[in-house]
C-alpha cells in the first residue's frame, strides 16, 4: 500500500553550516594530532611524516572555512579521513605488529561509523582505539606513547564522529520536512505512513489521505504579509493533528495533506468513508484562527477557506502516493462544488495521469523537453507578421507532443507553473531577439497564469529577460485573463504597473468571457485588448456577435488601447476583421 523506498542522497540544506562544521573538524583534528609529536616521553621515529599528514588536513580545513570554492567532502568523510590518519600516524610512530593490528580494526569501525544506526554501536566503535590502543603500545614497549595518544583519540575520534552524525540527522531532517513550518514534507509523509502501517495495519482498518487546499491563504500573504499566512496553516495543522491517528505533512505553499486510518463500519463505501472523512476536516480547519504574530493582522480572526479532496485505501489505490494523487484531483475539483469537498472517483485514473506529468515536468524543464512553438499575429490590413504568441508543449519520451492542457492546469494548483511560466519566458525573449537580430521586427506575447500574476518573482523574472536579450520596450507582452483582475484587482493593477515598468506591454486576454467591470478597464493600465475567439468565430453568422466585435474593438481604441482579434481562420472573419482596422 505504501511506497517506502528511501531517498538515496542526502541535501545537507545548509551549505555553509555543514562546511563550517567538517573545517572545524579537520582543523581541531590536524591540531591535536600534530600535538602528539611534543608531548614529554614521545619515542615515535616518524615525526616528520606525522606532522605532514597534520598540515595537509589543517590545510583542508582553512580552505573550507575560507573559500567557497573548496569542494566539501561528502557526509562521513570526515570520520574516515580522521581514521586514516590517526592510524596512519600510529603505524609510524611504531610499526610493530601489535599496532598494526590497532590499525586494521580502527580503520575498518571507523570507516562504517557515520552509517551505524544504533547509539550503542557508535559508541562501541568510537571507544574501540582508547581500548586497544594502550594495550598495543605497551606489547610493543613503547608505553611512554600512550598519554599522548589517548590525548589525540577525542579529537581523531569523538570529534568527527559526532559531527557528521549531527549533520546527517540535520540532513535527514531537512530532507523529510518543510522547512519553514517544521512540518512533514511529501518524502517524509511517504516514509512516516509506511513506517506506521507496517507497525500497525489491520484488517478492520482502511486509510484516508486528504488533500486540503488553502484557497485564501495566497490574498492573505498579500494582504497581510508572509507571516500571517503561515501562523494560519501552522495552526490548521496543529488542529489537524490532534484528529485521532492523523499524520500532517505540507505538500507546498498553500496545501496540507492528512491520512489518517479510519475504522470501516461495514458498508466498505469509499464515498461515504470520504464525505465523512472531509466533514471532520472541514469541521476543524474551518473554526477562527486568531492571529497573535506581530504586524497588521495581529489580533485579527481568519477563517480559513478550504477545498477538500479525499481518497480511501484500498479501494482507490493501495499506496499513499497513488493516492495523494487522487485526493489532489479531488480537491481541484472540490474548488467547484458547493460544500468544497469532494472524493476520488474511478473515473479520476486519467487525471492522476495528468497529476504524474506534472510530477516529472520540473525534469523535462532541466533536460529541454519543453518547446515553445510560435502562433504568428499579423497586422490586418496589410497582413505583415507584426508579432508571435508563445504557446508551450511538451515533446514527451513516451507520450510524444503534448499540449497544454495535459500539464498546466495541475502546474498552476502546485506552483509548478511559476518556474514553468519563467522558462517560458526566457526562452521566448531569446528567440525573438534572434529574429529581431536577423532584420524581423516582431514582438513576442507570453501568456501568465493567475497564479505566476501573484509571484513577487515575476516582475524580476521579466526585467531579466528583456535585459539579458537586449529587448527595446515594449517588444514583449505579457498576457493575462480577466478572471486574474477579479480576486485583488488593485494588487495585481500594481503588480501591472510594475511590469510596464519594467519595459513590457500588457495585453488583457480572452476578453469579454469574464466580469471586468469598465470601471475597473479604466483603472488598470493595460496596453493590448485580445478580444475572446468565441465572438470573433461567431462574428460572421450572428450579426449579435459582431456587434459585440465593434463595439469591444471601438472601445479599446477609444481607451488608446491596441486590438487583437483571436480566432481568425478563414477569408469571411479576416474580412470582418480588416473592416474594423484591427489586428487579427
Amino acid at each position: 500500500m505504501v511506497n517506502a523506498q528511501r531517498e538515496q542522497t542526502v541535501d545537507l540544506g545548509d551549505a555553509g553550516l555543514s562546511r563550517r562544521v567538517v573545517a572545524l573538524e579537520y582543523l581541531v583534528t590536524s591540531l591535536i594530532f600534530a600535538s602528539v609529536v611534543l608531548v614529554p616521553g614521545w619515542s615515535g621515529q616518524h615525526g616528520v611524516l606525522i606532522l605532514a599528514i597534520s598540515t595537509l588536513g589543517f590545510v583542508s580545513g582553512a580552505g573550507l572555512m575560507l573559500t567557497e570554492s573548496w569542494p566539501l567532502p561528502a557526509p562521513g568523510a570526515a570520520i574516515v579521513s580522521a581514521a586514516l590518519t590517526t592510524t596512519v600516524g600510529v603505524y609510524c610512530a611504531d610499526g610493530s605488529p601489535a599496532v598494526g593490528v590497532l590499525v586494521v580494526l580502527y580503520s575498518a569501525s571507523a570507516v562504517h561509523v557515520p552509517f551505524l544506526s544504533s547509539r550503542r554501536d557508535v559508541v562501541v566503535a568510537t571507544a574501540l582505539p582508547f581500548v586497544l590502543l594502550p594495550v598495543a603500545l605497551v606489547a610493543s614497549g613503547h608505553p611512554g606513547q600512550v598519554l599522548g595518544w589517548v590525548l589525540a583519540l577525542p579529537a581523531t575520534t569523538v570529534l568527527p564522529v559526532v559531527g557528521v552524525r549531527s549533520l546527517l540527522r540535520l540532513a535527514d531532517r531537512r530532507a523529510r520536512h518543510d522547512v519553514s513550518s517544521e512540518l512533514l514534507n511529501r518524502t517524509g509523509l511517504l516514509e512516516t505512513a509506511a513506517r506506521r502501517l507496517a507497525a500497525g495495519e489491520g484488517p478492520g482498518d482502511e486509510l484516508t489521505v486528504s488533500v486540503v487546499h488553502f484557497d485564501d491563504l495566497r490574498d492573505l500573504r498579500l494582504a497581510l504579509g508572509p507571516a500571517a499566512a503561515e501562523e494560519v496553516l501552522a495552526e490548521s495543522a496543529r488542529r489537524a493533528a490532534e484528529l485521532p491517528g492523523a499524520l500532517v505533512a505540507r505538500l507546498d505553499l498553500d496545501s496540507l495533506a492528512v491520512v489518517r486510518p479510519v475504522e470501516l463500519d461495514g458498508s466498505h463505501d469509499p464515498l461515504r468513508t470520504g464525505l465523512d472523512e472531509g466533514r471532520v476536516l472541514h469541521q476543524v480547519l474551518r473554526e477562527h484562527v486568531v492571529l497573535l504574530a506581530d504586524g497588521p493582522g495581529r489580533g485579527l480572526r481568519v477563517r480559513p477557506d478550504v477545498s477538500i479532496g479525499v481518497a480511501c485505501a484500498p479501494q482507490h489505490g493501495r499506496e499513499v502516493d497513488e493516492l495523494l494523487a487522487l485526493a489532489d484531483v479531488a480537491a481541484v475539483r472540490a474548488a467547484d462544488e458547493q460544500h468544497r469537498l469532494a472524493v476520488a472517483q474511478g473515473e479520476a485514473a486519467v487525471d492522476v495521469a495528468a497529476l504524474r506529468l506534472h510530477t516529472e515536468l520540473p525534469a523535462a524543464v532541466a533536460e529541454g523537453q519543453l518547446r515553445v512553438h510560435y502562433q504568428r499575429l499579423v497586422a490586418a490590413g496589410s497582413g505583415r507578421t507584426v508579432g508571435v504568441e508563445a504557446l508551450v508543449r511538451w515533446q514527451h519520451p513516451e507520450h510524444g507532443l503534448l499540449e497544454p492542457g495535459a500539464f498546466v492546469p495541475l502546474a498552476e494548483r502546485s506552483h509548478a507553473i511559476v518556474g514553468l511560466t519563467h522558462w517560458v519566458l526566457g526562452t521566448a525573449a531569446a528567440q525573438c531577439a534572434a529574429w529581431r537580430a536577423a532584420g524581423h521586427d516582431v514582438t513576442v506575447s507570453v501568456n501568465v497564469s493567475p497564479v505566476v500574476l501573484g509571484e513577487p518573482s515575476l516582475v524580476n523574472a521579466v526585467r531579466r529577460a528583456i535585459a539579458e536579450n537586449g529587448l527595446e520596450r515594449g517588444v514583449l507582452t505579457l498576457e493575462v485573463t480577466e478572471t486574474a483582475l477579479l480576486g485583488d484587482p488593485d494588487g495585481v493593477g500594481a503588480v501591472l504597473t510594475a511590469l510596464r515598468a519594467a519595459g513590457a506591454r500588457v495585453s488583457l486576454d480572452d476578453f469579454g468571457t469574464g466580469y471586468t467591470s469598465l470601471t475597473m478597464l479604466r483603472r488598470l493600465q493595460v496596453d493590448e485588448l485580445k478580444i475572446d475567439r468565441s465572438f470573433v468565430v461567431a462574428a460572421p453568422q450572428a450579426p449579435v456577435d459582431a456587434a459585440i466585435v465593434r463595439a469591444l474593438a471601438d472601445l479599446a481604441h477609444r481607451l488608446s488601447m491596441e486590438v487583437v482579434a483571436e480566432g481568425v481562420e478563414d477569408a469571411a472573419t479576416a474580412d470582418l476583421v480588416r473592416d474594423l482596422v484591427i489586428y487579427g
